[in-house]
């Protein structure tokens, strides 16, 4: 449930900076998710990945702002090289986000759980 609002927010922070503040879309597409994922540092820390010693951890940040990045990195990438081929006008738009969040998605959960969340 976490993952499919941070995905609703994402969406549409990434769609609002493309279009109203004509920024490009992998660019937008960075943007939101460092932001949207920063922010959800706190659900994963104290919901996802809940345990009974669930606290902040300043190490567990770190690695998950590490992991954003990479993550991040992947969205970006795959977006811009789409960018590349094709401008991404009207649906292309919603096509090109939602490949790079299939990209980052993969790339973000599986950091988190194996390497930032491991208990």
């Amino acid at each position: 449930m976490a993952n499919l609002c941070a995905l609703g927010v994402d969406y549409l922070l990434a769609l609002s900076l493309f279009h109203f503040a004509d920024a490009d879309l992998s660019f937008a597409a960075g943007v939101s998710f460092i932001l949207v994922g920063f922010l959800f540092y706190f659900v994963h820390e104290f919901w996802t990945f809940k345990s009974a010693d669930s606290r902040f951890s300043r190490q567990r940040l770190i690695g998950n702002l590490t992991v954003l990045l990479v993550a991040g990195a992947v969205r970006v990438l795959l977006i811009f090289v789409l960018e590349s081929w094709k401008a991404p006008i009207g649906i292309l738009a919603t096509i090109y986000f939602g490949i790079g969040v299939a990209g980052s998605f993969v790339t973000n959960f599986m950091l988190n759980r194996f390497f930032v969340f491991r208990r």
